[in-house]
């Protein structure tokens, strides 16, 4: 069976603030439009909170501690002699594979280009806060996919966009930024301090912010702010991946075409004292994140609804189930989500893995087990919260 592939990772998105995962507030119609007609995977769970890693995880069907980035963010590297990855596969059987991401730590220098004959990692931008940090904006990665798009339909494709516009700081063009106000997340302001990146207890000094809706800028302490400006992100994220959508259903190329929309990892919002960070666990907040399947029309099926818990590191057997190779003497954690339909007790009877260097995560049924792995503080945001380091924990999901 021959089809294209589009893939689509969104930085920084958690599952419960999207409407098609029961959240109220109007953040992501042309998602939500998109679930309708897809297969949405109520429970899905990333294998990290850590950028890289994860992508390494989709990228090779493997949990984080299984492929060579392992737990690292600022210098990890994937090893070609010891991975094969999701675009090397498909593009040995034919498959024009290309990439476009929008930040530098997914750079081409980090491997996850294996496979890709295009990979397009140009950053435009530092961040507002963190000018060494260059991204690109949501737009400009579109145009770039598209283009190629126009010139590659002769035959099938496996395309990758990254996007980065949900992540901090929270900064969207207008309309956008004041599509949600601070008032609708409490009727009293809550105030917290700069703390460092890695803290808990406030406002991560890189998403410091000035508010100037009054006509006066003054950075602003007040929680409920920096609430109202995640789900801005969401939903310019959202605009941005609906223009994306229609231009594919003006191209002819909407009913075959397999899109698979995830997220790397959620973003804490008060959650344990971590406030508008991401990376310091794996509660919830952190790797419950969206997994929305579009299949070919021909394939189908479409309004569909999984509730077993399931993993991003299903994403690369799936495809390739899909299309009949045989990965069986692979070595992937990964299993195919067609179980979701054919098969629900063997995923329900699973755990899945989230990993991170100084703790653990096993998701099993309705509960979610976290545990220690060293006795030392990795973060200085673990002093605010011990019992998520030195204490086993069970959280009961709904």
């Amino acid at each position: 069976m021959i089809f294209s592939i589009l893939m689509i990772t969104i930085d920084t998105l958690r599952a419960d603030h999207l409407g098609c995962y029961g959240y109220q507030r109007e953040t992501s119609p042309h998602l939500d439009a998109l679930a309708r007609e897809a297969i949405l995977f109520r429970r899905a769970y990333s294998p990290c909170s850590y950028t890289l890693p994860v992508h390494a995880s989709i990228m090779t069907g493997k949990y984080v501690p299984h492929h060579s980035v392992g737990y690292r963010q600022g210098d990890g590297k994937m090893d070609p002699d010891r991975e094969v990855t999701l675009a090397e596969i498909l593009l040995s059987l034919g498959w024009s594979t290309a990439a476009f991401v929008s930040c530098a730590v997914l750079d081409a220098s980090r491997g996850l280009s294996q496979g890709f004959v295009l990979y397009d990692d140009e950053m435009t931008r530092g961040e507002e806060n963190r000018p060494h940090e260059l991204v690109r904006d949501g737009p400009l990665t579109t145009a770039r996919a598209l283009a190629w798009l126009k010139d590659n339909t002769g035959k099938p494709f496996f395309v990758w966009i990254h996007y980065f516009d949900v992540h901090g700081p929270y900064i969207q063009p207008a309309p956008f930024n004041t599509f949600f106000r601070p008032e609708d997340y409490g009727k009293r302001p809550l105030l917290l301090p700069v703390v460092n990146e890695g803290e808990a207890g406030g406002i991560p000094r890189y998403q410091l912010l000035a508010d100037d809706s009054d006509g006066v800028a003054k950075h602003q302490h007040d929680v409920r702010f920096y609430l109202a400006r995640y789900d801005c992100g969401i939903r310019y994220q959202d605009h941005i991946v609906g223009d994306l959508f229609q231009t594919l259903k003006e191209m002819g190329l909407w009913d075959e075409l397999m899109i698979i929309v995830t997220a790397d990892h959620g973003e804490a919002l008060g959650e344990n004292g971590v406030y508008f960070y991401h990376g310091l666990t794996l509660t919830p907040d952190q790797i419950h994140v969206p997994l929305i399947t579009k299949m070919p029309r021909s394939i189908g099926p479409a309004g569909v609804q999984v509730d077993v818990p399931v993993s991003t590191v299903d994403i690369m057997p799936t495809v390739l189930e899909l299309l009949g190779f045989d990965c069986s003497r692979m070595a992937l954690d990964g299993l195919p989500l067609q179980f979701a339909l054919t098969r629900p007790d063997l995923l329900a009877q699973r755990a899945v893995h989230s990993d991170l260097k100084c703790q653990g995560a096993l998701i099993c049924g309705k509960e979610l087990h976290l545990w220690p792995r060293t006795s030392t503080i990795c973060s200085p945001g673990y002093l605010y919260n011990p019992s998520l380091v030195f204490e086993e924990t069970k959280i009961y999901l709904f």
